[in-house]
């Protein structure tokens, strides 16, 4: 799985997801011509899955192909390709099952299956099961705290200089104390912003300066919907297409991102406050040159450290 991040919608991205859905990734399979069909015919598939799951329950995915003659030495490999991460647990099988995750939101999680027979034709089918809300859904005590400051501030000194961020808990309740309990452990001192995309976001909060994960609690859920906007200035958490799956790694808007807010069927990404002061050290970060390091693409050439995390008491 690649980082957590921020995708920035562009036309190549586009074209990128949809060649993905089309069956982008390597099958991996060679023909062998046993087949007695003709390698032009179009190859039937067809994909049965439930429209809907309750949390909890086990779900099957079936793929089955039509016109070969030797359905034996049909290949299927099952990748899943949007929503919260289920374990699949046989994706090279024609019938897969996982268990429905259990979520505060409903949400559709999408499935892809590449299709390949023995004389190299080839097909991928996409199918969504939909997971509606779970009333029983329960955070735990990942989160949870006494402290109730309406506008807690946090300022993150930097190599570059300091920030200072203003947090929304009553918008991001969740988001804030997620972010302040990840403050107080002292797990950001030492970090660096890995990530400087110009005129996009700079991104930091989970990697030290060689490029070591660290390691995180678990991921919260996505508060996106908050009525808050990726404008520029404002701090947001990153994440993996799930979109319950931001742990550490926040970002900082350089420009009004307005594409990256939540709307209907677009999870879109959990603001959760802002730059209060220092917006001109995030303007310097998000000019410094950048290059790829470790398989990790914007990264700066030179470290970029927040050398300290700390809460600061609001002035009167």
């Amino acid at each position: 799985m690649t980082p957590q991040s921020v995708i920035r919608p562009t036309l190549a991205t586009i074209a990128v997801l949809l060649i993905g859905s089309l069956g982008g990734c390597p099958l991996g399979m060679q023909a062998d011509n046993a087949d007695n069909t003709t390698p032009s015919e179009p190859l039937d598939v067809q994909v049965e899955a439930p429209g809907t799951a309750q949390p909890r329950q086990q779900v099957t995915l079936r793929a089955q192909v039509s016109g070969v003659a030797d359905p034996s030495k049909v290949s299927y490999r099952w990748y899943q390709i949007f929503g919260r991460r289920v374990t699949l647990d046989d994706p090279t099988a024609a019938e897969v099952h996982f268990t429905a995750p259990s979520m505060l939101e409903a949400q559709t999680l999408r499935f892809r299956v590449d299709v390949i027979t023995a004389d190299g034709r080839s097909r991928s089918v996409t199918v969504e099961v939909t997971v509606p809300r779970d009333p029983e859904f329960s955070l735990g005590d990942s989160v949870t705290t006494t402290d109730q400051e309406p506008r807690p501030r946090v300022r993150l000194v930097t190599s570059k200089g300091t920030i200072v961020v203003e947090l929304d808990r009553e918008k991001a309740p969740i988001t804030v104390s997620n972010f302040l309990r990840y403050v107080e452990d002292g797990f950001y001192d030492g970090t660096i912003f890995h990530r400087v995309v110009p005129d996009f976001v700079i991104q930091g909060g989970g990697f030290t300066p060689d490029l070591t994960r660290k390691e995180t609690r678990p991921p919260i859920i996505n508060e996106s919907n908050n009525g808050l906007s990726n404008l520029r200035g404002t701090i947001a958490m990153a994440r993996t297409s799930d979109p319950d799956s931001a742990t550490s790694q926040f970002y900082i808007n350089l420009v009004d991102n307005t594409s990256l807010d939540y709307a209907p069927g677009r999870p879109g990404y959990a603001v959760f406050g802002k730059v209060i002061e220092g917006m001109d050290v995030v303007d310097a970060i998000g000019a410094v040159e950048t290059t790829t390091r470790n398989g990790l693409n914007d990264v700066p050439v030179e470290d970029i450290i927040i050398e300290r995390a700390e809460r600061i008491t609001n002035q009167p």
